[in-house]
C-alpha cells in the first residue's frame, strides 16, 4: 500500500508539474541532492545545516516546554487545588496561536544580546507546551478512580498513588503529548524563521529562496525537507511508544 500510495503521489506531482511553475519530481530530487552535497550561494549552507539549525531550536525549546508541561499537567489531573488553578489559565493561553505571540516576544527580549534566537525559542517553547499540558493533563484526569480506590485500600499515601497509579496511567498520555507538540513545536520554528532574519534554518532558506527570484525548485526541496523530518520525528516516537507500552 506505501508503494502504491508513493507512485500515486509522484504521478499527480507529474501532472501538476504539467501546468504549473512547479519542477517535476526528478528534477528536484536532483536539486535537493546538490543542496545536501554543496549547499546554496546565497546564504552559503547546505541544507542539512539549515535543518541542523531549526532542528536545534526545536529540541531546546521543546524540552524545556516538555520539563514543565509533564509534571503541570500530571499535578493538575491528580489534585484538584492545582486544577482549578492552572487550566482556567491555560484554557485562555492555550487559543492563541504562537505565532501571535512573535510581536510580542520580540518586545519582551529585545535587551537580550541575540532577541531573535531567543524570541524564536520562546515561540516553539509555547507552541510545544500547550498540547502537552492538555493531553497529560486528561490523561491524569482519567485515571480510573476503582484503582486509587483500590491502593487506598491498601492504605497507600497519596505520593504512592501519584507514583504508581497516576503516572503509570498517564504515560500514554505524556508520549502522545510530546509527540503533538514537538509537531507543533517544528511548525512554530519554520514559520518564526520566516518572519525575522535568523540568518539560518528551513523557514529561512525558503523565504529566502523566494526573495532573490522565486527559486521554486529550492522551495520545494527545504519544503520536502521540513515534511521528511517530521515524518521521522513522528516514527521514532511511534517505534517509542511500542517498546515503552507494548501492550498497546
Amino acid at each position: 500500500m506505501r508503494v502504491a500510495s508513493l507512485a500515486i503521489s509522484l504521478a499527480l506531482w507529474y501532472l501538476v508539474s504539467l501546468f504549473t511553475e512547479i519542477p517535476p519530481p526528478h528534477d528536484v530530487f536532483y536539486k535537493f541532492l546538490l543542496l545536501i552535497i554543496y549547499g546554496e550561494p546565497v546564504l552559503g549552507r547546505t541544507l542539512i545545516q539549515h535543518a541542523e539549525a531549526s532542528l536545534f531550536r526545536v529540541l531546546i525549546a521543546s524540552s524545556v516546554a516538555f520539563a514543565l508541561a509533564i509534571p503541570l499537567g500530571i499535578l493538575a489531573g491528580w489534585s484538584k487545588r492545582v486544577r482549578e488553578i492552572l487550566i482556567p489559565i491555560v484554557e485562555v493561553l492555550r487559543p492563541i496561536p504562537p505565532l501571535a505571540w512573535i510581536p510580542l516576544a520580540y518586545i519582551l527580549f529585545a535587551n537580550l544580546p541575540d532577541t531573535v534566537q531567543v524570541s524564536q525559542l520562546y515561540i516553539v517553547f509555547v507552541g510545544a507546551f500547550f498540547p502537552c499540558l492538555v493531553t497529560v493533563f486528561d490523561s491524569a484526569k482519567n485515571t480510573p478512580e476503582e484503582l486509587i480506590e483500590m491502593a487506598k485500600v491498601y492504605r497507600a499515601k497519596d505520593w504512592m498513588i501519584l507514583r504508581h497509579v497516576v503516572i503509570p496511567h498517564s504515560l500514554q498520555g505524556i508520549l502522545t503529548g510530546v509527540r503533538v507538540g514537538l509537531g507543533v513545536g517544528w511548525m512554530s520554528i519554520i514559520a518564526a524563521e520566516m518572519i525575522a532574519s535568523s540568518r539560518e534554518g528551513l523557514g529561512y532558506f525558503i523565504l529566502t529562496m523566494y526573495e532573490v527570484g522565486g527559486r521554486v525548485s529550492e522551495i520545494v526541496c527545504g519544503i520536502a525537507m521540513i515534511g521528511l523530518i517530521g515524518y521521522l520525528m513522528n516514527f521514532v516516537f511511534i517505534k517509542l511508544e511500542r517498546v515503552l507500552m507494548p501492550w498497546r
